[in-house]
């Protein structure tokens, strides 16, 4: 049988930021590379040999920011139904 440990309400809450943050930040970096626009990744904090890298590959995936909004939506989920539980465990 398994055993589920309870993530803390503010580490989902930290990790659904974190994934938003990454998310904006992939979305910017692609933009910044269909432009040409060196400056503004260099602005983002990334180096010259990741730009380089991700001139090569064509930018960020679309499946890291898909999978990144999946998380997030089953975060938020769990995060629903963790307070729906202490509701009734309250009740």
């Amino acid at each position: 049988m398994a055993i589920e440990h309870p993530i803390s309400p503010d580490a989902v809450r930290f990790e659904i930021a974190r994934l938003r943050w990454a998310n904006a930040l992939m979305r910017a970096a692609n933009k910044a590379l269909e432009k040409g626009d060196n400056a503004a990744l260099a602005d983002m904090g990334f180096s010259i040999e990741h730009v380089d890298e991700l001139q090569k590959n064509g930018g960020f995936p679309s499946t890291s920011i898909s999978n990144n909004t999946r998380m997030i939506t089953y975060l938020r989920s769990s995060q629903s139904l963790y307070h729906r539980s202490q509701q009734i465990l309250n009740c």
